[in-house]
Parts: C-alpha cells; sequence; structure tokens
C-alpha cells in the first residue's frame, strides 16, 4: 500500500478546506494510505476518512532549522512514503520536503497563483479573474503526483463525540429539542479589515432576535473574545455563546451540524459551515471570493458584498484601506443579512 504524506499546518480554515480533497482521493484508492501532518487541534476535521492516519504536531517543539530536522525524522518514523504532497507551500512545508527528496520520494507542491493574485489586489488596472478554488488547488497537486479523482460529498464528517459535546452543551444552556431555526453568527475574523464594526455586529443579533421571534443564535468565537462576546449578547434569552476555547473543535462541528444558517466573517468558521453543507451568509470586503477562498460549494449564494473598484485590497486581509472609511463593510446593513435568510429560506422551501 502506497503510503502519501500531505503537509499542511495551519491556518485552521485551509486544513479544514484539505477535507473535500482527501475524501475523494481516499474514495477512489483503496490501494493508498494518507498520512496528514497538521496541528494536533484539527484532526477531527479528517474523522471516519479510510485509510487516513493524522500525525499531530505541536509545532512550538521544533524550532528553527534543528527543530525542522527533528520533524522530518519523527514524521519519516510513519514512512516509507511514495509522494510527499505539500498543500502548503511554505518555507517549514518545503524544508520538511527536500528532506524527504534528498532520500528520493518524489515531491509535488501547491501553486498558489500569487501573480494573479497580484493583480487582483493591486490598487490600479486590476483584473479580477475567477481563480481556483483552494480546494481544486489541492486536488491539482494530487494530479501533479499521479492522483487524480472527482469531488463527491460529503465535504466534512461529524464524529459522535462532537454529537455528544453539543448535545451536552444544548443541556446545558436548557435546550432540550431543536425548535425554531438556528442561527450561528462568527463576528471575528483572524485580521480586523475582515471584519464588520462592531456596532453593525450587535445590531445584527437585535435584528435577527427581532425578525425571527422563534430564533436562537449562536455566538461563535474564542476565550480573548469571550468580554465582547457578552456584549453582543445583551443578555437577550434566545442568544448563547458558544466559546471554541472550552468546548474545542469538536464541539463547534457538533454544534454548527445543527445550524439553519451560519452568518459570518471571510473566516474560517463560514467555511467550515460550508463544508458541513450548512447554508452560509460570508460577508466579504477586504477580501472577494473570486481570488478562491468563497464557501466552497456556496461560492455565489453564500457570499455578501458591495462591489467597489478598490476591492479586493488584500488577499488575507492583513493591509490597510486605501479609502480610509472601510466602505466594503460599512456599506453591507444587517438588514442584508436579513434579507439574503429569507431568500434562503424561499429556495428551500421551493426545493
Amino acid at each position: 500500500m502506497t503510503n502519501l504524506l500531505v503537509l499542511r499546518f495551519s491556518a485552521m480554515g485551509d486544513v479544514a478546506l484539505m477535507t473535500p480533497a482527501l475524501i475523494a482521493i481516499a474514495a477512489k484508492y483503496s490501494n493508498i494510505q494518507l498520512t496528514v501532518v497538521t496541528r494536533g487541534n484539527f484532526a477531527p476535521f479528517f474523522y471516519n476518512i479510510p485509510n487516513l492516519n493524522v500525525l499531530g504536531i505541536n509545532l512550538k517543539k521544533y524550532k528553527g532549522l534543528l527543530g525542522l530536522w527533528r520533524m522530518y525524522r519523527d514524521i519519516d518514523k510513519l514512512g516509507p512514503f511514495g509522494n510527499v504532497i505539500d498543500l502548503h507551500g511554505s518555507v517549514r512545508s518545503r524544508l520538511i520536503a527536500f528532506f524527504f527528496r534528498c532520500k528520493g520520494v518524489p515531491y509535488a507542491k501547491i501553486i498558489k497563483g500569487r501573480r494573479e493574485k497580484l493583480a487582483q489586489t493591486r490598487r490600479y488596472n486590476k483584473k479580477l479573474n475567477q481563480l481556483p478554488h483552494t480546494v481544486e488547488r489541492y486536488l491539482n497537486v494530487f494530479r501533479k503526483s499521479g492522483y487524480d479523482a472527482p469531488l463527491q460529498g460529503p465535504w466534512l464528517n461529524v464524529d459522535g463525540e462532537s454529537k455528544m459535546f453539543a448535545k451536552d452543551y444544548f443541556k446545558s444552556i436548557g435546550i432540550d429539542k431543536k425548535e425554531g431555526q438556528w442561527f450561528g453568527f462568527a463576528p471575528f475574523a483572524g485580521h480586523e479589515l475582515k471584519e464588520w464594526s462592531f456596532e453593525k455586529c450587535k445590531r445584527l443579533v437585535e435584528v435577527l432576535v427581532s425578525e425571527f421571534p422563534d430564533c436562537h443564535v449562536f455566538l461563535f468565537g474564542g476565550r480573548d473574545e469571550a468580554k465582547e462576546l457578552e456584549i453582543l449578547k445583551n443578555n437577550l434569552t434566545p442568544v448563547h455563546i458558544v466559546q471554541g476555547g472550552s468546548l474545542g473543535i469538536r464541539g463547534e462541528l457538533g454544534i454548527m451540524d445543527r445550524l439553519d444558517v451560519m452568518i459570518g466573517m471571510d473566516s474560517s468558521n463560514v467555511h467550515i459551515a460550508a463544508l458541513l453543507k450548512k447554508p452560509v451568509i460570508g460577508i466579504y470586503g477586504t477580501t472577494h471570493p473570486v481570488s478562491g477562498f468563497g464557501p466552497f460549494a456556496q461560492e455565489d449564494s453564500g457570499v455578501l458584498q458591495v462591489d467597489l473598484p478598490c476591492r479586493p485590497c488584500s488577499i488575507y486581509g492583513n493591509t490597510k484601506c486605501w479609502r480610509g472609511d472601510h466602505a466594503c463593510m460599512e456599506l453591507i446593513d444587517p438588514l442584508d443579512v436579513v434579507r439574503r435568510i429569507r431568500l434562503i429560506q424561499n429556495v428551500n422551501t421551493l426545493w
């Protein structure tokens, strides 16, 4: 059985987006073993994929060139490997791959399309051609290694432990069964420029509770965002806080799996919910889905945005607003989200 070494260390959304590609490869090639090396807490994304093992690592243990050599030695113990599939293309992953190449292991790495993305994000004379989705870029790396497979669902599996965590969480907040509509809202992102203003986030929570009297709103955030989440909750009874720090990825997956709609910025929460095939509303401003980072299989219906000549100004949101007024986000109103929810409801009813 050929053992394929798959490397992707971060970020969480990008790691989660590996799952459709890995499921496709595992479904077509029953004679291969997939060894995925990533951060240990990301392992729940790969539950129930046949012939797949996860080596969860703590990157803090492998600092510097000597640390990368030790990482290579630890990974090599799981070999021998037939191919190295580098889905990250970072300095770290390329060095690990280099060590394997020195012993004759074939290597293929992701093509990120940096030149095309630069043409999209420059200030003037932008070229907004649709670029391949990240999932498609992952599949292309497998193709270069001789493994071609069509995409097929599910994109992401939820295991029994995730469902149990979710059940315990719902019980702790006094919900015994699902009634009404359940909305998830993730108001934060990895970079501030990808976020709505806090006042708009607060207004959205209030509007959701007002427009959908039977709803429950679940606010997703980390431990360092606890105070902001409490302010957004504002003692509203149907609003609940989901803190990833205490529930972990497994718990969050179990909760997302019960939602009717997930709302958020261009962030991992929206991408993960899309992989669970939940309707999503991703609020895009600084970034743009044409860069290949739209919600998977919902690049059109799952995106809320306004057309401005300055968009996108960044691929990741780690830049400054050229206009100085953050208009790409500020021109989107909470009521626009409500209208999109009603459109999703109508489509689901017709379906």
